[in-house]
Order: C-alpha cells, then structure tokens, then sequence
C-alpha cells in the first residue's frame, strides 16, 4: 500500500453546537426542546477523514474551527499512516474518522469469512498505530453499517451484523486500551432515522455520494457537536427542576402519596425513566437542584416513603421548597452553591413560572416542557446534548454533587466562627501541588475551559495543548488537589509557567475553582512556585490580568501582592512584575498545609 499524501482542502470556521447522546437506544426519539443551542466555543483544528465522498456534507458541518478534509476515497489510511501527510502536517487537536461498513469491505464481496474480519482486523490496527502515535489527539471513530452484501435465504446466516458487531467491539476494546480514542455511534443515528431515509441511491450513482440531505444534516451535527464539546467553554453547570407534574405526575398536596403517577410500570413509568435520566446527568457531573412550590413536610414523604423514587434528597445540592417566587428561590439557589445564574437549566412543567423565570433572569435557560409527558426521557436526552454533553467524566465531575454539600457545611460553620482566620484555621486545609502528569490532562483542560470566576487569562486549552506545554523546555504546567476536614475537592487549580529570557518566568494560566475560593490558597500555592523559580536563579515574575465580566475576584490576589503595574492597555489588560531577588511577594499568612508530593 502506497503512502502518498491525498489531495485535500481546508474549510475555515462557520459556527459549531452541541453533541448528541452517547447512548444509540437514546436516539430513537427527539425533542425539540425550543431554546437556543449553547454560544460558540474556541477555536481549534480538526481533520475530518472518510472512506467515502464526504464533499457535500463537509460544507454543512457548521462549526468555525479550522477543519481539514481529506479528499479520496481511500485516503484516510494514507493520512493516519504517513507522519508526513498533509493532515500531520496541518496539526489536528481532533481527527474524526467517519466510515462506511460497504466501503470498507470493498473488493471482499464474496471473500470467505476470515478474510472479512482480518480486512476488519487490518483497519483498526491502522487507527490503533495513528491513535498510540500522537495521545495528545482524539480520534473519534464511528461504528458502522453494513447493508447485505449479497442477496441470500432467510436461513443464511448473516455476516453483516457480525461484521458490524466484531468493528464495534474492537473499538470499544482499543478505546478502554487507549485514552485518546472514543467511538461515534453512527449506527445508531442510522437506526434513529431508518436506511430509507439515511442513504440516497439517487445521490449515490449521480453523484458517489452515499448520504441522504437528511443524514447530511444528521451527521454534521454529530460532528459539530463533538468538536465543540472538546474545545468548549459554554456547557452548563446545574439543572434546576420542578416537583409536581415534573417529577412524577400530579399534585403530591393534592392527590397525596399513593395518588401520584410514578411506577416501574404503566402511566408513571415515564416519570420514573425521567428520573433516571436525570440521575445519569449527576453522574457525569451535572449539578442538580430542586426549586419547586410546595409544601415541605410533603415533599419530603415522597422522598422517603414512595418506592418508585429514583432520586434522593442527597442528590441535590440545594433544596428550595417553599411558596417563594421561583426567580427569588433560583437566586438563593445560585448563592447556595456559589455559581452564577447563567450556570443553569430550568426545568418546570407551569408555562407561568418558566415565563417568570424567563422575564425576571434572562441568563437562565428555560425549555419548553413537553405537552406530551411520554416525551419526557427523550426531552432529558436533548437538554443533556444541548446544554450539558460530556465526552467523558473525571472522579471530580462524579463527586460533584457531594462537594457542594461539603460547602453547604462550609458555610454553616463559617457562619459559627468567630472570625475568618479562625475559620480558615478550623478548616485544616491541605493542599498538594505537582507538575502535571499524563492522568491529569483530562482534568486540566476541563479547568481551563470552565473556570471563568478565578482565572487571570481565562485562557482555554484542549489536552494537545498542555501536552505541548508540559513537553517544552520553556514552560511547566502544575496542577493542586485541595482537601480539608470536610472532604477532598479534588484538583481544582492550574498554573502555566513560561520562560521569558533572560531571568524572567511569566506566567501564562493561574486559576482555581470557585469550589476553594476564599481561603487563600491562591497566595499559599503563588508563594510555593516562588520559592521553586528563586531556586532556578529566576529574578523576576511577571503576572497577566485579563479583565472579563466573571474573573474580577482574582484581580483582588493581585492587589495583596508587593509588586508593580508594567503595562496596561485601554480593555484592562495588565501586567504586574514582581523582583523575586527580594524575596516572595505574598505577604498573606497562609492558613493551610503545604503536603510533601
């Protein structure tokens, strides 16, 4: 097999949205959930790699990163294979390889059976090679379809769904072996839309191509959606969710107890399902929270006697039950937990209260609720891929709930002391700082992509950046897990360090989760990275503030620092520089302990 460079293009930014549900059997059904779609993410480049013409469909992907489209119907080996090729070169963050099972046993019609599955076999070992070779990259590899290649009897055995289940299980297994490879589930968009409406005969024999307008449409979806999920910066934060008629059907201080629809089977079954749904988005990391009219006592029968309840009260991180307006009770909601407004989600089945909701807190977003409640799981599907998709989740998305019920109890023995040091001090903070390391990078990219509150350059990385930076001479990357007596945060903050020659580090990215703020630990973990530069002989730092309309709570660690303005631009971009020759410029007292690493 030759390995030449193909022909190719590059198609430069539209405009990206979301990602669709990992799950085929979730697919079967949509909503429109009647809201805009997530603002744009950053910027990034991403091969897109066929087995067949994907011309057509390349222009619908409506995404503005910087796409390359390999050209050819066989190229896409040559690509992955050849460290020279024309895509290498062009530099990818992503490489989406989107195949057709008929194209992919082409010139196998009627090979004997381990010939089709060592051609199977052949294939992947070349995803296998490319994906190993560059693990900064993320190759997202769609399973695939595979129409009968052969008219046969009923009593033949069908080769096709074997084929397509021994590509699928290969896939799975090389993405559990290798971190930087996900699958695609295009058979299961195929499935969701039937072959009739997926293929195009006409468009195949005028045109070789051998998508419909619609699976077009479909696919360049999927496409966009996973893009921005790498690069994204938009997903939201916390679901806010109604009681009565969204939880379970009908009014609990009504129709009481056993009056209610919520059942494993019959009317009250999608309400259990929607449950369900809602649950898997706290396991991926998504904040839940009830905010409902109601009277308590009531709710809290439901929670603890009715059989059918999915959820419990320990998976919210805040609970307003109460006769409060719902725009007063989502405000309190967002001190609870410390995270702005336009974090969240609300789900309510009262057009009223979302229109309330809508009028009083414009950053809030409200969907429509479905008037047809056997709809309600396909809704959840849809408001996961419009507004929370996740291409994985790390121990710290998956502790998340229990980490702001950690800080509810932060705040209540705050609120106990006797001062602020006192407080600090009770807390027994710890704190372990470290260059990062290949484990980490999933986690640091996510920190740089969603910590908006403390974070001086609100600069955005994927994991090939960091990568980058962590393989450089010129620059190191540390990241800090926080703990106290209360729990273990996790990793929750990042710095960039850079060299600036001669004598100068400057420092690139310094951000922390809004989860630890206010102890400190920013001052504590600044004056750690001091002590290391002096070490190096370095004389002088230089800190970046980059103005935005969240970040301003890490302008005020700037303002305890001994240092001095060297450049301010008229949008607030500022550098302050620091002599490290006299010493550290923290002059906080630190008020946690610095573990060995």
């Amino acid at each position: 097999m030759g390995l030449g460079g193909a022909d190719q293009h590059r198609v430069r930014g539209r405009r990206g949205v979301r990602c669709e549900h990992p799950h085929r059997e979730n697919r079967r059904a949509t909503y429109d959930s009647g809201f805009s779609p997530l603002p744009r993410s950053e910027v990034m480049k991403c091969a897109l790699l066929s087995n067949s013409n994907i011309e057509s469909l390349s222009r619908r992907v409506d995404t503005r990163h910087e796409m390359f489209i390999g050209e050819g119907y066989g190229s896409w080996i040559q690509e992955l294979a050849n460290p020279t090729s024309a895509m290498w070169r062009f530099g990818p963050a992503a490489v989406v390889l989107l195949l057709d099972g008929t194209e992919l046993l082409h010139g196998y019609e009627g090979a004997k059976e381990d010939t089709l599955f060592a051609a199977v076999d052949e294939q992947i070992t070349w995803i296998e090679r490319a994906a190993e070779l560059a693990p900064a990259v993320k190759f997202f590899v769609s399973n695939i379809d595979v129409p009968p290649l052969s008219v046969r009897s009923m009593k033949q055995v069908s080769i096709e769904r074997r084929l397509e289940a021994y590509w699928y299980d290969r896939l799975v297994a090389l993405g559990a072996r290798v971190p930087n490879m996900y699958v695609m589930d295009v058979k299961g968009l195929i499935e969701g839309r039937g072959r009739e409406q997926f293929y195009s005969k006409k468009r195949w024999y005028l045109g070789g191509m051998k998508y419909s307008v619609v699976a077009e449409k479909t696919l360049a979806k999927e496409i966009t959606r996973t893009l921005d999920a790498i690069a994204g910066t938009g997903r939201k934060k916390c679901l806010l969710v109604d009681l009565d008629n969204t939880l379970w059907g009908g009014v609990i201080g009504e129709d009481g107890l056993e009056g209610i629809q919520l059942s494993e089977t019959g009317e009250g079954a999608r309400y259990r399902d929607f449950q369900r749904r809602i649950r898997q988005l706290k396991d991926l990391g998504v904040i839940l929270a009830i905010v409902s009219k109601n009277n308590y006592t009531d709710v809290q029968e439901v929670f603890d006697n009715h059989a059918d309840m999915v959820l419990k009260k320990d998976d919210f991180a805040s609970l307003k039950i109460n006769w409060s307006t719902k725009p007063q009770n989502i405000a309190e909601v967002a001190q609870d937990l410390d995270i702005g407004s336009d974090s969240f989600v609300f789900i309510d089945d009262n057009p009223v209260d979302r229109e309330a909701v809508r009028s009083a807190m414009p950053e809030v977003t409200v969907p429509d609720f479905p008037a047809d409640t056997t709809l309600l799981p396909a809704f959840l599907d849809q408001i996961y891929q419009d507004y929370f998709f996740a291409l994985e989740s790390t121990e710290e998305d998956r502790k998340r709930t229990e980490t702001y019920l950690q800080n509810a109890k932060r705040a209540a023995e705050r609120h106990a002391a006797w001062s602020v040091e006192e407080f600090l001090t009770a807390l027994k903070t710890k704190i372990t700082v470290r260059k990062v390391m290949d484990e980490d990078l999933p986690r640091a990219a996510q920190l740089t992509q969603k910590t908006n509150q403390f974070n001086l350059t609100t600069r955005r990385y994927t994991e090939q950046d960091l990568q980058g930076f962590r393989r450089s001479a010129d620059s190191a990357v540390y990241i800090a897990s926080v703990s106290d007596k209360f729990g273990d945060n996790g990793k929750t903050f990042l710095a960039i360090l850079k060299k600036a020659p001669p004598d100068t580090a400057e420092v690139d990215t310094f951000l922390m989760s809004c989860r630890v703020m206010g102890r400190f630990i920013e001052d504590q973990i600044l004056d750690h990275l001091v002590r290391e530069l002096r070490q190096q002989n370095v004389a002088k730092l230089r800190l970046h503030f980059f103005p935005t309309k969240k970040n301003m709570p890490a302008r005020a660690m700037l303002d305890r620092l001994k240092g001095k303005i060297v450049s301010q631009e008229e949008n607030g971009n500022t550098t302050w520089e620091y002599d490290l020759t006299q010493g550290s410029p923290v002059t906080q007292p630190a008020y946690a302990e610095l573990m060995p690493r």
